[in-house]
């Protein structure tokens, strides 16, 4: 399977309709409410803001990437939201997020956590995949594009 898109599924990946960053990371979020691989939602939801609140996650280039390592996690996890307009993210960049990818993985997968990263951050610095990203009409296009990554 490839690297990116191992811990995302189909049903991972939407086009959130998100006004601000709170909307953006809850959006993100609820798509891993039902997974088995969360063991308790409400508080890996609390961790991910406890994290925002230390530090943003914007990447930069119209990426937010909030993350958690948590004994409620399971098994790795990741969620993809493409938003339909930029939000104000608190990047380093300044420049407004059109994509967040949440990751949750157990408390003790740092490595596995900076991999994925990695992979996620050569992908995403690619102009071209970037715009096709933020530019997928729909969920299942959205897929399309990362299910071979």
């Amino acid at each position: 399977m490839p690297e990116f898109s191992k811990y995302l599924a189909r049903e991972r990946v939407a086009i959130l309709d998100a006004r601000n960053k709170r909307q953006a990371i809850d959006g993100t979020l609820e798509l891993l409410r039902d997974s088995p691989s969360i063991a308790d939602f409400p508080r890996v939801a609390a961790a991910i803001w406890q994290r925002e609140e230390v530090l943003a996650t914007g990447l930069g280039l119209g990426i937010g990437a909030p993350h958690v390592r948590s004994s409620s996690v399971r098994f790795p996890i990741a969620a993809l939201g493409v938003l339909r307009r930029g939000v104000d993210y608190g990047s380093l960049d300044a420049a407004p997020v059109r994509l967040v990818l949440l990751v949750a993985m157990p408390e003790d997968s740092q490595a596995e956590w900076l991999r994925y990263l990695a992979r996620a951050s050569s992908l995403f610095r690619d102009d071209v995949m970037r715009q096709r990203l933020f530019a997928a009409p729909d969920p299942g296009a959205l897929w399309d594009l990362i299910k071979e990554h």
